[in-house]
């Protein structure tokens, strides 16, 4: 590429570029500092001088006997601080994955059961549900005010006199059947102590909310599709999800994007690895198998479609983990049922309070509550919303969540394994579309 005398007057270039050492000096050098390398190269007259910050620290390594002693300086300090900052970042994440149990093999439930506090095993089996159609308002009892203005057909939960199961919060519960099958998996404190968290995801989780549009416009509530979809009802094309508001759009940069899907990213990556070691191995192996079979391309935005890495802001700083797979191709943050390839479906509630008292209206002369308790009608069960609280069900059977009373909050992540998706990916591969959207 250069002669000795190039190489030196190139690192002479760069030493007396005080935007290059700035960065240099401050550890803040990236690949912004690219311009800064090229100027050098066509100062020193080098061949090729479409080099950039990597062409940078290899010249360096070979040639550094010809570098200004200033420029030899910054840049093993600034080794010095990234090896330091390295240990740093391996020591957290090594303390965060062994907090969170994300480490070792996912337990059998009955291992987990003797694991995880306030843990009950109970079987039970399911009943006819059919009676309560599909589009019941489901309410909790002492909340029937909020069905004064609905004119749909309405359950409140759980019915007086019959025999209905209800997971309060802080307790977790595996349901079984007769038959040995896993029909609901409940587990309170999936994150531990680790509110730090639990914030992060919901920050993340809300500003997702004001960006992008809901895939539910008419419901209460909003609901944000990410990663791989099945495009419009009435065109389905597989690709990702375009749900940014005209708004949003317009007012971000592409950096501010791909920041935003990387938060995004990371958040759905870290609700899979967290969810797979927390619930039990019967449901995370058929799980498992259920996608592989489908052959669906993982979790993925535009501007990065690999299969592993994803990075966490905490307090602490940014946490990369380069080599951890990605989520699944398809997450979301009334009684319904859903059609899925696989034999599960999973989420991560990660907040749930009160924002404003006095909409609530709960007081100590009425026999209201927050609402918005997850319920599986054939089994009988009501889980009581609470933050940090790990779930599987069973989409095939009716289930659905009790109104939430005015001036509370619920959110969190949910990781979806759709038919219609599926579907959609299925004539992508058939019609050989499907390199062409990726490499796009």
């Amino acid at each position: 590429m250069a002669s000795k005398g190039n190489m030196e007057e190139f690192f002479a270039c760069l030493a007396a570029d005080t935007t290059f050492m700035s960065a240099l000096q401050t550890n803040a050098l990236s690949t912004q500092e690219d311009h800064c390398i090229v100027h050098a190269a066509v100062q020193a007259q080098f061949s090729d001088t479409a080099i950039t910050l990597e062409d940078f620290w290899c010249l360096f390594a070979r040639h550094s006997d010809v570098a200004p002693l200033y420029l030899s300086r910054a840049v093993h300090a600034h080794r010095m601080w990234q090896k330091k900052h390295h240990n740093v970042e391996h020591g957290a994440k090594r303390t965060l994955a062994k907090d969170l149990g994300l480490k070792g093999d996912t337990l059998p439930y009955a291992k987990s059961a003797e694991a995880i506090p306030n843990f009950e095993i109970i079987i039970r089996n399911r009943v006819d549900s059919d009676k309560h159609k599909r589009g019941t308002i489901l309410v909790d009892v002492g909340n029937e005010d909020l069905l004064a203005d609905l004119t749909s057909p309405s359950l409140a939960v759980p019915p007086p006199g019959e025999d209905w199961y209800v997971v309060t919060p802080q307790k977790s519960a595996i349901f079984v059947n007769t038959e040995g099958k896993i029909e609901l998996v409940v587990i309170h404190g999936a994150c531990g102590t680790h509110l730090d968290i639990l914030e992060y995801v919901n920050s993340v989780i809300s500003e997702a909310v004001q960006d992008r549009k809901g895939v539910r416009p008419n419901h209460g509530g909003e609901l944000i599709q990410y990663g791989w979809n099945a495009g419009a009802r009435h065109l389905r094309v597989f690709g990702l999800v375009n749900n940014l508001t005209q708004k949003t759009r317009k007012n971000l940069t592409d950096d501010e994007h791909q920041q935003k899907d990387g938060a995004i990213l990371g958040i759905l990556a870290l609700t899979w690895k967290l969810l797979t070691k927390t619930l039990p191995e019967e449901v995370v192996a058929p799980t498992r198998a259920a996608i592989a079979d489908a052959g669906l391309p993982p979790m993925a935005s535009k501007e990065d479609i690999s299969e592993h890495g994803y990075y966490l802001d905490l307090p602490c700083g940014q946490l990369q983990f380069q080599a951890a797979e990605q989520a699944p191709a398809e997450a979301y943050i009334p009684i319904h049922k859903d059609r899925l390839y696989a034999p599960y479906a999973f989420n991560w509630v990660t907040e749930h309070r009160v924002y404003d008292h006095k909409l609530t209206k709960i007081g100590p002369r009425n026999s209201h509550s927050l609402g918005g308790n997850y319920v599986d009608v054939s089994l009988r069960v009501v889980v009581c919303c609470a933050p940090d609280t790990a779930m599987c069900l069973r989409p095939e059977f009716r289930h659905g969540t009790t109104l939430a009373r005015p001036g509370t909050l619920c959110q969190g992540t949910a990781i979806n394994f759709s038919t219609h998706i599926k579907d959609a990916y299925d004539a992508a591969v058939k019609a050989g579309g499907l390199e062409l959207l990726r490499n796009s």
